[in-house]
């Protein structure tokens, strides 16, 4: 069974209740206990909090998840990749390319509507699972 790396878009969307297909898309990889984070994902998560309360809340919630440690070689190679990729015309967010890295060497599926990391994909393969904004 598959385990999932969910992306900062999924879980504005998750927590808004804009899209009820990624509710029902993420509750159960919650309930089955297959999804993980890196602090990059949850600091902006934390930053976007619209007041205290709900930054308490997200930090809480995410305790029962599992989380993916950001090292000196994720960092290092990441860098690597984002400067490849720039070598070919391509700028990509180092948060992004981290995530990216993360899932590329736990063989993490990637849920996210954020179109970078499709870039990313095409470059440095990885499971991805995109999601249209629309």
């Amino acid at each position: 069974m598959n385990n999932y790396f969910v992306d900062s878009t999924i879980w504005v969307d998750f927590f808004r209740g804009r899209k009820s297909s990624v509710k029902e898309l993420v509750m159960p990889l919650i309930e089955e206990d297959k999804i993980y984070y890196n602090g990059i994902v949850l600091s902006e998560l934390l930053i976007g909090a619209i007041n205290e309360s709900e930054f308490d809340f997200l930090k809480d919630n995410f305790q029962g998840l599992h989380y993916l440690e950001t090292d000196y070689e994720i960092f290092e190679k990441a860098s690597l990749m984002g400067y490849k990729m720039r070598k070919k015309g391509m700028l990509i967010p180092l948060s992004d390319l981290l995530i990216a890295l993360h899932c590329r060497q736990t063989n993490l599926t990637l849920i996210t509507m954020d179109k970078h990391f499709k870039i990313i994909n095409n470059e440095f393969p990885f499971s991805l699972y995109f999601i249209n904004q629309r």
